[in-house]
């Protein structure tokens, strides 16, 4: 587990896609006086490939600001933007929760120690007793009982209290750890699973068909002509129908369906019990909801145009590993675009 675990973005363009955003990105940090280190390209490609809106924002500001681009600016936009956050939130936490466990512990070992004190105080008061002094010897004795066990029994609240505290504490903590998790595995921009939780889902759901034989269906999807948009409307735009077909995605699809960001503005949706013939069905309703209406830009009335989607399908075969079943759904979907885009096309027709 801990050799998967990673706090930085997962790339998936191909070889095509990456000399463009190169084109892109040098003359843009060549006009704009920016050092070509590792560093800031790192910061320039995820500017380029648009997916990080917040980190577009930022950047537009520098640029239009002319501020100077040195080592402590990237390092501070790299961590903030394209670094997964949840490593500071897991920090944050461990931290509380060491706190928490030190708190509790130094808690009880004051108790223990009170409580252990206590009892070699009524061992020897018992002693005492025994030996049967007289009255006034046996009062002095009861009343030294009395005080040490009103001692010990206001040690035993505090420690209540502590314990109590420690709870309501613990229980905050799990929330966050929940939120993290949820953080983890959801693609930022579209609220939809990430690439990691994708593979992780689909994995498992390969994994439990070997034992239920059901249906499995896998539809990947990849918006057409979308540099287009980026290039003409800016990565803003772009980003708002990256959301709006998400958004769309979860509107058709059921609630045992994973809707995952594959990468870039390709997307996908893993479909447990259901055959061929009913994925083959939502995937033409999210083509058809798509490219029923033209977009707006959002604050105004400017359209962009129809905004189409093509679609591939395949569905799971007996000995299927997680790459054959994703390596039919993108072929299908890459045919789909040859054989002119805007529509769904079926494993079977490839």
């Amino acid at each position: 587990m801990a050799d998967n675990l990673t706090f930085f973005p997962e790339y998936t363009a191909s070889l095509e896609q990456n000399a463009e955003y190169l084109r892109q990105i040098l003359p843009l940090m060549s006009k704009n006086n920016i050092a070509i280190d590792p560093l800031n390209f790192a910061v320039f490609y995820e500017y380029i490939v648009g997916r990080n809106i917040s980190l577009n924002n930022e950047i537009d500001k520098l640029l239009t600001n002319r501020t100077l681009f040195s080592s402590k600016l990237s390092i501070h936009l790299f961590n903030k933007y394209i670094s997964d956050t949840s490593i500071n939130s897991l920090e944050k936490i461990n931290d509380t929760l060491l706190e928490l466990i030190n708190k509790t512990s130094e808690a009880i070992n004051n108790t223990g120690e009170k409580a252990s004190s206590a009892t070699i105080l009524f061992q020897n008061h018992s002693k005492n007793l025994e030996k049967n002094q007289g009255l006034s010897n046996i009062k002095t004795v009861l009343t030294k009982i009395i005080e040490e066990t009103k001692e010990l029994a206001e040690t035993s609240q505090i420690l209540q209290s502590q314990l109590d505290e420690s709870a309501i504490e613990l229980k905050s903590l799990r929330q966050e750890l929940a939120q993290v998790q949820e953080m983890a595995k959801t693609d930022a921009l579209t609220g939809l699973f990430n690439r990691q939780a994708f593979d992780h889902k689909l994995e498992e759901h390969i994994e439990t068909n070997k034992h239920s034989n059901s249906d499995l269906c896998l539809l990947f999807l990849d918006l057409d002509h979308f540099k287009q948009v980026n290039d003409t409307y800016g990565h803003q735009v772009g980003d708002n129908v990256l959301r709006y077909t998400a958004n769309l995605m979860k509107q058709h699809i059921s609630k045992n369906h994973c809707a995952a960001r594959y990468g870039g503005e390709e997307m996908a949706i893993i479909m447990p019990n259901t055959p061929l013939n009913k994925a083959m069905e939502i995937a033409e309703k999210i083509r058809s909801s798509l490219a029923q209406h033209p977009l707006k830009r959002k604050g105004s009335k400017e359209s962009i145009g129809i905004v189409t989607v093509s679609i591939g399908v395949s569905a799971l075969k007996p000995n299927d590993s997680t790459e054959s079943l994703i390596e039919r759904a993108d072929k299908a979907m890459y045919k789909a675009k040859k054989n002119g885009r805007n529509q769904v096309l079926s494993e079977s027709l490839i």
